[in-house]
């Protein structure tokens, strides 16, 4: 299955980029790429993604969309034991991931439809993707309404485990356009995962009988009900060849989760071959029901995760906490097709429930390299 699923992401990817770009048509064609690490402090985890995108006007109606992504990554995560302990990290790993996308899109009067495939291969994850959506117009193009399904089929670890897990997601948008300088979007999803939810690389320690300390695999639900409420808005403050952008992120699930995203982008023209873009993004969620940094010795037992109670999980990930996320990126113009991006974010996460240690929260900066070619 391995290789069958590398080699079935290079055809797919490799095939459409021949066809984008070899094609013999007047239609507008764009090539990007990009790189980005992300660095975590402490010699943690250090993730190098490589990015390729290729699209291309089929007709006057339909377009192709490809989309091929490599992650390489390096270092060691918690895995459950207590930070004071020398073997609180994982043993240093080093993997990579390959994925392809390819969505057909048609755009017929007021109508906008897509179709997509995906396909994403680890060592230890088979990930398929499928979506559609479609799109219409109303009021002289000022309002648009969407709606989309996608559906994720996965393998967790199929070499070893081979669990599987099912995610169903529908999403219902609104894009409107208040003003020439002002919009304003919504969405509304729902997505409600099924199966193997557990991570087969996290543990919960506690003590046995003898109060000496184990680590036992996390338990979660085999279910779930998630629910995301995303709002943005857009300003064009022509006086000052600016825009501003503002967008506001609510999750929230059934097992205590809610979490909050507030960010802020400033895009500042300078000249005709220069825009500075300073981020700001701010998050904070409360503590999944399950969440524990110790596990009771009532619920210790020897039995691998089912998704059945009790549950437990000591993931920092679903712990109460925040994070704040801040950069500044810079997009070069060469002439009207050409344009260069560089940017830089800096990660700061935090926990806020009194209990996890701090060393359980990472740091990170992430470097951010891209091109595009229009033609």
């Amino acid at each position: 299955m391995k290789t069958s699923a590398i080699r079935a992401i290079r055809f797919l990817v490799v095939a459409a980029l021949l066809v984008l770009v070899t094609r013999k048509s007047p239609a507008e064609k764009a090539l990007r790429a990009k790189y980005r690490e992300w660095v975590e402090e402490g010699d943690r985890i250090h993730v190098r993604s490589w990015y390729a995108e290729a699209e291309a006007a089929l007709t006057e109606e339909w377009s192709l969309d490809v989309v091929g992504v490599v992650d390489t990554w390096s270092g060691a995560t918690p895995v459950g034991w207590p930070p004071t302990d020398p073997e609180w990290l994982s043993d240093p790993i080093e993997e990579t991931r390959r994925a392809g996308l390819i969505t057909l899109s048609r755009e017929a009067g007021i109508y906008d439809f897509s179709i997509e495939f995906g396909l994403s291969h680890e060592p230890d994850y088979l990930s398929r993707s499928y979506a559609v959506r479609l799109a219409r117009q109303y009021a002289e193009e000022t309002l648009t309404l969407s709606a989309g399904l996608s559906y994720l089929d996965d393998t967790v670890d199929p070499q070893m485990i081979g669990k599987t897990k099912r995610i169903p997601e529908i999403i219902l948008g609104a894009h409107r356009v208040l003003d020439p300088k002002t919009t304003l979007a919504m969405n509304l999803s729902y997505s409600g995962p099924s199966g193997y939810l557990s991570d087969p690389y996290k543990n919960v320690p506690g003590y046995n009988k003898w109060n000496d300390m184990i680590l036992r695999p996390e338990k979660r639900p085999d279910t779930r009900n998630v629910y995301v409420l995303f709002v943005e808005g857009t300003r064009y403050v022509e006086s000052l060849r600016s825009s501003l952008q503002g967008s506001y992120r609510f999750f929230a699930d059934d097992s205590g989760l809610r979490g909050n995203t507030l960010e802020i982008q400033w895009f500042q023209r300078f000249g005709e071959n220069l825009v500075i873009r300073p981020l700001l993004r701010y998050y904070n969620q409360s503590a999944a029901d399950y969440y524990v940094t110790i596990l009771d010795r009532s619920k210790m037992n020897l039995e691998a995760p089912t998704g059945l109670a009790p549950h437990y999980s000591a993931d920092y990930r679903i712990s109460k906490m925040e994070s704040l996320a801040y950069g500044l990126k810079l997009t070069m113009f060469k002439g009207d097709n050409i344009n260069l991006d560089l940017a830089y974010e800096r990660y700061d996460m935090e926990g806020r429930d009194g209990v996890t240690s701090p060393l359980m929260y990472p740091d990170a900066d992430i470097y951010t390299v891209g091109l595009q070619w229009e033609f």
